[in-house]
């Protein structure tokens, strides 16, 4: 069965789905504030909106794609089923685009939406990938920042690079200015967060990477325990009498800086804690590529401030009945850019809108298209809203 059919069959499941579910959204997530999901307040005239639409499916990692037609498909049956909108959709696979020589410009007139990654757009051939820059569409930029400026589409960039900066900010607000950078062998963006700690003017105590999983040595060299250890080591032989003390953490540290894996994240708190550390400040940035999700209440990370996707912290939508348990981040931003482009191409609001989306809080006004992840602390288990 070639990568076309399973797309397709991955399409056709979503309609069962939506039509045969009963309400799967996981009523187990909590939170202390409602994070709400709602439809744009606008109204959509849907003779203006495309008759076809072509979705590109370029990215190498099939798994990327399947979430991204689920969130996109949901999207699309919510318009069929209540508003009788039902363009139809045709995809384009990697393999007909080569086989095609890259003459898309000629063969897809209609509007696309263009799903690319990193991997793809660096072994594409430069005029093939400008040829689809130039088409009538959305561009959705999947973890890339491309060096090309020359394309014609809206873009919707989702890069977890770009919360850095506005999770690091909030910090810098708070007061915070030492800090510890730990990211793990996945993330390795220490460098990066470096970077963007040194610009907002904070100062980097240290930094390490951690494996699979936090060790029981890390945070106390981390802290100097261990050197608070030896000192009194040192002391009790020169003294020749035993000594009692109670280690202590440097003084100088007021936050550590996660870019880690949900799982990893929960063993630092309770070790953190243990450490002498209760009163350091903790911000996360999850790992994407981890196929995790936040438990019902979030206990081991109590005071984290972390940023995320609303989708994936506690969310409500009232428009829709049926939605699956697990969530995926790639889900969001299919969901998303159909979403998007109605609105690009609905005459009230094709110069300026605002959505409260799966990914986060995009507006547009008229010329860039911006996305803003949801800043949260966690009280008692419980998701708080900080802002978008």
């Amino acid at each position: 069965m070639n990568h076309l059919n399973k797309l397709l069959i991955a399409f056709l499941n979503i309609i069962l789905f939506v039509n045969c579910s009963s309400n799967l959204i996981d009523s187990s997530y909590q939170t202390k504030e409602l994070i709400s999901i709602d439809k744009p307040k606008i109204s959509y005239d849907f003779k203006k909106l495309p008759e076809k639409i072509n979705i590109f499916l370029l990215d190498t990692n099939q798994t990327e794609e399947k979430e991204f037609i689920n969130g996109l498909s949901i999207n699309y049956y919510y318009y069929k089923n209540y508003f009788n909108y039902s363009p139809e959709i045709n995809f384009v696979t990697r393999k007909e685009i080569i086989k095609s020589n890259c003459q898309v410009n000629k063969d897809f007139r209609d509007y696309s939406i263009i799903l690319l990654n990193n991997k793809f757009s660096e072994d594409l051939d430069p005029i093939c990938l400008n040829n689809l820059l130039n088409l009538k569409g959305l561009l959705v930029l999947s973890g890339i920042n491309l060096k090309n400026k020359n394309f014609q589409q809206d873009t919707f960039k989702v890069n977890r690079q770009d919360e850095y900066k506005d999770l690091l900010a909030y910090a810098k607000n708070r007061g915070n200015k030492n800090s510890l950078i730990i990211d793990d062998k996945n993330t390795r963006d220490k460098e990066v967060l470096k970077q963007i700690w040194l610009e907002l003017e904070g100062k980097i105590l240290d930094s390490s990477t951690s494996e699979n999983k936090f060790n029981e040595n890390l945070l106390p060299s981390l802290l100097l325990i261990e050197s608070s250890k030896d000192r009194t080591r040192k002391l009790s032989r020169a003294l020749s009498v035993p000594l009692e003390s109670t280690p202590r953490r440097r003084m100088d540290l007021d936050s550590i800086i996660l870019s880690v894996s949900l799982s990893q994240a929960r063993s630092l708190k309770p070790e953190l804690e243990y450490n002498f550390g209760e009163s350091i400040s903790v911000y996360l940035l999850p790992n994407w590529e981890d196929d995790e999700y936040y438990l019902r209440k979030e206990l081991d990370l109590e005071g984290v401030f972390l940023i995320d996707m609303p989708w994936m912290l506690n969310t409500k939508i009232p428009y829709l009945e049926s939605l699956p348990q697990r969530r995926n981040r790639n889900f969001a931003v299919g969901y998303d850019a159909y979403e998007i482009t109605l609105l690009l191409n609905n005459p009230p609001s094709s110069k300026q809108f605002q959505l409260s989306g799966m990914s986060g809080n995009i507006t547009y006004n008229g010329r860039d298209l911006l996305r803003k992840s949801l800043k949260v602390s966690i009280q008692d288990g419980l998701f708080k809203v900080i802002r978008y």
